[in-house]
């Protein structure tokens, strides 16, 4: 049986072939790009002459430099120099090499030199320029370009992520729930009721697809916690907790055991909900219920309150990059989040003990 997706795994998909088919297209108009400079660089080799030169020194040398990460790394660095004369006029250049010229050349030794006609002050070895010529052509040019067009890319996908790889906050997806059973392949979870006892263990990100088709093939509790290579696997008896709290706009439920609190999340929070409903069917009777209704106002205070103040980092942190991710967190989070307060103000449902009741009147079940 084929292997049922997830709203979110189903955009994940589009994502990743979205920005693949745009990093290919993108290197490849690049590289060309890149090809028209080079070839502009070497277009003096049209009208050329050669002639013979004096190696004057040869050196390898560590040269520093910082990686994409902005970390210092040191790579070999070969040159040569020479001369030779023209007419009466000596004329002399230093150039790189690769590492097998290097070990090949010494000093005094002559070598073939290529010099543009019209100003032969413009010159190099005739290894290196048909090096560069050979060179020259769409899959080296994409190799060349690939390394800044690459990192373009991861960042483009990591951002498409935050912004469309998300679970649909309303659907009931097929294949990701039962009657007692709830999985989450997007925090790599898994919740399930064992009798009157609520189980919840984490999914190893390598076994979350062996779990996943597991799971949709009616594989039992205990064949799934053993695919699951869990790091993290708790049982809560549901009739000896003390709390159970729960926000309509959250993945989460909130629950307190044995001076424990444990966040129990889920796919999204219609699947949430269709737990929660199976869930409170065992907790203790003598819990009491209560709903506490937001205004819009004190829905979004919180997400306001962040607001600010990453406002007032962007403002005093004189940093381009810590500003731009700021920036980034504040228009694909913080603002969302506000809006849907605003449309949409928080209602928290509480089964607490009578010592522990808040202000909230009590409501019936």
């Amino acid at each position: 049986m084929a292997v049922k997706k997830s709203p979110g795994q189903k955009r994940k998909t589009i994502v990743q072939v979205s920005v693949f088919m745009l990093f290919i297209i993108t290197t490849y108009f690049a590289g060309q790009f890149w090809g028209t400079i080079s070839e502009s660089s070497m277009s003096w080799v049209k009208d050329h002459s050669s002639t013979t030169a004096t190696v004057t020194e040869v050196l390898h040398e560590e040269e520093e430099y910082r990686n994409m990460k902005g970390r210092k790394r040191t790579r070999d660095l070969y040159t040569m120099s020479y001369k030779f004369t023209l007419e009466g006029e000596e004329f002399d250049n230093t150039v790189e090499i690769s590492s097998s010229a290097y070990d090949n050349t010494e000093q005094g030794s002559e070598l073939v030199v290529w010099y543009a006609n019209e100003d032969p002050y413009i010159n190099d070895s005739k290894d290196n320029v048909e090096s560069a010529l050979s060179d020259n052509n769409a899959m080296s040019n994409m190799v060349s370009v690939g390394v800044y067009t690459a990192p373009v890319a991861l960042f483009i996908y990591w951002l498409l992520s935050i912004i469309f790889v998300r679970e649909s906050k309303k659907s009931l997806p097929e294949g990701f729930y039962t009657e007692t059973s709830w999985l989450d392949v997007d925090d790599k979870y898994m919740v399930a009721l064992d009798g009157s006892d609520l189980v919840y263990f984490d999914i190893d990100k390598n076994r979350v697809s062996d779990v996943q088709e597991a799971y949709q093939n009616n594989a039992n509790l205990e064949e799934l916690i053993g695919n699951s290579k869990s790091s993290k696997l708790k049982r809560i008896p549901l009739g000896k907790i003390t709390e159970l709290v729960s926000h309509h706009n959250s993945d989460v439920i909130a629950i307190d055991y044995n001076d424990d609190s444990h966040s129990i999340e889920f796919l999204n929070q219609t699947v949430k909900a269709h737990a929660l409903e199976r869930i409170v069917k065992h907790i203790p009777s003598t819990l009491t219920y209560v709903k506490k209704e937001r205004t819009r106002l004190q829905a979004a205070i919180p997400s306001f309150i962040g607001l600010l103040i990453v406002a007032a980092i962007i403002y005093f942190v004189d940093y381009f990059v810590v500003s731009f991710l700021l920036g980034l967190y504040i228009l694909v989070s913080l603002l969302p989040k506000i809006v849907s307060r605003l449309i949409d103000p928080t209602t928290t449902q509480s089964w607490l003990t009578p010592e522990v009741e808040t202000e909230a009147e009590p409501v019936a079940e």
